[in-house]
């Protein structure tokens, strides 16, 4: 275990990695779970919206924006719970899209978001992207529900030294499978299809979606707030 300070929840922490391998989605926060990934994106919030925060939970300016996690209950919807301009959504097959669940929870298919034009001034999805049928179109719902100068700010499964692997062929009404169906989550959520694994289309088909958009990687000082090899799509609506 290694030690260090969350910049989600604001403390001093111990940081847990079980599997040196799975380390981008596990060295995990000790007081809010949090995950290696989860904090690269909270530095990057931090970065734009509050550089003088040390964190997602004691950001003043942060509250004064309009946020949308896909998360849902996770540590950054938890740290950003205090503030009525956030918004949190997760999919559930079992739930009509766009229905509220609770007072700023709501069910959301992403190629299809039920909230206004020009609304949010931050989209936040964490390894949401691969599991959409169609995340062209949930690029340009994404982009809609921005308003003009707002970020994206993101991540996926990605190689960046190969193109993108398509493991469905979503070209018809039914999914047909190109590769061995690949699933992720299990243990306590529930298991989701990869559509496909991102590679470098990816950077071109962001600037023809219109984002003006550039990739952080993680870098050795990032280890004392336990973010290790991790790596944050950083999307402007321009």
């Amino acid at each position: 275990m290694k030690f260090g300070f969350c910049n989600i929840c604001g403390r001093g922490t111990g940081f847990l990695c079980p599997d040196i391998s799975t380390i981008r989605n596990t060295n995990i926060c000790l007081f809010c779970g949090s995950s290696s990934r989860n904090r690269h994106v909270a530095k990057e919030i931090l970065r734009i919206y509050d550089a003088d925060a040390n964190s997602i939970k004691r950001s003043r300016k942060l509250r004064q924006s309009r946020v949308l996690n896909t998360g849902w209950k996770d540590s950054l919807t938890r740290s950003m719970a205090d503030s009525d301009r956030f918004f949190y959504s997760e999919y559930f097959p079992d739930v009509i899209p766009g229905t509220r669940i609770e007072e700023r929870g709501y069910c959301e298919d992403i190629q299809n978001l039920s909230f206004p034009n020009d609304y949010f001034d931050l989209v936040i999805t964490e390894d949401v992207l691969e599991h959409v049928r169609d995340y062209k179109k949930a690029l340009v719902d994404i982009r809609r529900v921005l308003k003009q100068g707002g970020y994206h700010i993101f991540t996926v499964p990605c190689r960046f030294d190969r193109p993108n692997l398509a493991r469905v062929d979503t070209s018809g009404d039914t999914d047909v499978f190109l590769t061995e169906p690949e699933y992720h989550g299990g243990g306590l959520t529930r298991k989701i299809l990869a559509y496909r694994t991102f590679g470098t289309d990816f950077l071109d088909e962001l600037d023809e979606s219109r984002f003006d958009s550039t990739v952080s990687f993680s870098h050795p000082k990032d280890l004392e707030q336990g973010i290790v090899d991790s790596y944050v799509f950083v999307s402007r609506k321009n």
